[in-house]
């Protein structure tokens, strides 16, 4: 399964603000359905890495307690024309990444 990431940035004066808006469902594990009274399968992202023209930025670890499609903003050190990529993994293995030219 590939994870769906929308994404935006914009550079001013040498400092980007990026946000994407990931499509994730994460299941921390802890919630239990009531029909069977098993527990729902943990599926949550683990990983989400940033990079700007290939050299790394940002390097988060989350966990099952971020919320279902989840929203993320940050700042970083990059030029108008620069390239911005989002990675994402979650803790079954599947991966997005989206990639855009700063405005």
């Amino acid at each position: 399964m590939s994870i769906k990431i929308r994404m935006r940035g914009k550079s001013k004066g040498g400092v980007a603000q990026v946000k994407a808006l990931i499509k994730h469902p994460m299941e921390s594990g802890a919630r239990m359905n009531k029909k069977t009274g098993k527990p729902y399968p943990a599926k949550f992202i683990d990983m989400v890495q940033v990079s700007v023209n290939g050299t790394a930025a940002v390097d988060a670890q989350w966990s099952g307690a971020v919320s279902a499609n989840p929203y993320m903003a940050v700042k970083l050190n990059a030029n108008s024309g620069d390239e911005v990529t989002v990675s994402i993994t979650d803790n079954t293995g599947a991966k997005g990444t989206k990639s855009i030219k700063l405005k």
